[in-house]
């Protein structure tokens, strides 16, 4: 197995933050804890999560610009540090607060991610990362066509103005 193509980092990058797991060589291995295949697959997903809420502001994914790639792929390699730690019964996911809270790992690196993202949207679109798809922010969205494609009209909460929603098509 190996990292897939819209991901960023690399498990290199990861053992050499975390050698104390990794086997003689550096390297993680299939003895190692985690073996390879987990810190690939794990890299793969915090990515995939990653890419989503690029996507969600608009970015192009995978980010291209070599300063953007940059800052993904430490905060990947970060979260895959913490997951890796945490494999090994230590690290910030492994504390007596989190363990009593029952704070889930890839809970918080999602929330971590979301943060992150809205955080330096502008900058990475400064440094020229792509961001041309829509981000749907400050609209509201609603459906003005019924399953049959017959435009409908609005349903309101509140039975003082007399509007009762019947779905005729049903």
């Amino acid at each position: 197995m190996t990292v897939g193509a819209n991901s960023y980092g690399t498990a290199a990058d990861v053992a050499a933050l975390a050698d104390l797991y990794t086997n003689d060589l550096g390297a993680f291995g299939v003895t190692t804890i985690p073996t390879l295949a987990h810190v690939e697959n794990w890299i793969d997903q915090i990515s995939g999560i990653m890419n989503t809420a690029l996507a969600g502001q608009g970015f192009d994914v995978p980010v291209t610009q070599s300063d953007a790639v940059l800052a993904i792929e430490s905060f990947i390699v970060e979260a895959v540090v913490d997951l890796t730690h945490a494999a090994n019964s230590s690290g910030r996911y492994f504390t007596a607060q989190a363990l009593e809270r029952g704070i889930s790992a890839m809970a918080s690196i999602r929330k971590q991610i979301l943060d992150w993202v809205s955080m330096f949207a502008e900058g990475l679109e400064s440094l020229g990362a792509e961001r041309t798809g829509e981000t749907g922010g400050g609209e509201i969205l609603f459906r003005d066509v019924d399953t049959q494609g017959d435009e409908i009209t609005p349903i309101f909460q509140r039975k003082s103005h007399g509007n009762v929603f019947q779905d005729w098509d049903a």
